[in-house]
């Protein structure tokens, strides 16, 4: 069975476009144009509207609902024989999004290997919200994110819940508050009184900043924003001194030239795997994810708020 006249048709009905279709499915322009007459022919009915923007016909709507569900019965089908065979052959598409997933991968990578030594696994990295809707399309197997997007289309199992701090450097005049701290934790702090503070925080459309945006609310506040910057720069930037911000725990680095509080409102987020619904994961999948709960329970268990 040829998988792929399935998969050109909702790739295509997704890109609603010819040239992007044949790039991502490594393939011709005209190689793809064929396929599509041939099958238009043979089901004697257009799947496409010849406008801009590929819009499916009634057909072609029918045809790719139905090919999701065949797409995803074959990957289904390929992991009950990979199974059978010991999972001694195939490929994991696997999605990353965060500086911890990436030290992850690097860990688990060999462990992994040595198990299933047959086994490829692909690596695709992005944000948080990209690489699950690579998986929802059935792109990714599985993908390392962090909760607060809603995809009902997808399972996902915890790895870590993890606080945020607000960091100020050590220069700072609240800085002394840290002198407040118990025994073995990080002092409070009413994000109130930083309220007329310039913050650095990340870009909007990362999922530490719909956190941060969400604990801003709460309090009641809206942010003077110096800096928008991606989450490895802020947390250089914090780790140097160079102003406030709020962060997940797990970037709190020794020898810092800031010190961190707990705020009131709290914030935290998941850092999850996601995979679609209903998928069953074969064993060479399950091995993976085991690894990966491995390796933030050792690292970073002591984060689990």
């Amino acid at each position: 069975m040829d998988i792929h006249q399935f998969e050109y048709i909702t790739r295509l009905a997704e890109t609603q476009s010819i040239t992007r279709t044949a790039e991502q499915m490594f393939i011709s322009p005209s190689a793809l144009s064929q396929h599509l007459s041939k099958l238009e022919n043979d089901l004697g009915t257009p799947l496409f509207k010849r406008v801009k923007g590929w819009p499916l016909t009634e057909a072609g709507r029918i045809y790719v609902g139905a090919s999701h569900d065949i797409i995803q019965r074959f990957r289904l089908m390929k992991k009950d024989i990979g199974d059978i065979a010991a999972c001694e052959s195939g490929v994991i598409n696997v999605g990353i999004s965060s500086i911890k997933s990436s030290l992850m991968f690097a860990d688990i990578f060999p462990k992994f290997k040595e198990r299933y030594p047959k086994i490829k696994l692909h690596l695709t990295e992005g944000r948080s919200r990209d690489i699950c809707v690579l998986v929802e399309q059935g792109h990714l197997d599985m993908a390392f994110s962090s909760s607060g997007f809603d995809f009902p289309n997808l399972d996902f199992q915890v790895l870590l819940r993890e606080r945020f701090v607000l960091s100020v450097p050590k220069t700072h005049r609240f800085a002394y508050l840290v002198n407040d701290a118990p025994k073995n934790g990080l002092p409070f702090i009413d994000l109130n009184l930083l309220k007329d503070e310039p913050f650095m925080l990340t870009t909007p459309d990362l999922t530490i900043r719909v956190v941060t945006d969400r604990m801003f609310d709460e309090a009641g506040f809206t942010p003077n924003v110096l800096f928008e910057l991606n989450a490895k720069t802020l947390y250089n930037l914090v780790d140097s001194g160079c102003g406030i911000s709020i962060i997940p725990m797990g970037h709190i680095r020794e020898n810092s030239a800031s010190v961190y509080f707990l705020t009131t409102p709290l914030g935290e987020f998941d850092n999850i795997v996601v995979y679609a619904k209903g998928n069953r994961l074969s064993r060479a999948e399950e091995y993976f994810i085991s690894l990966a709960k491995e390796f933030f329970e050792t690292k970073y268990g002591y984060l689990n708020a």
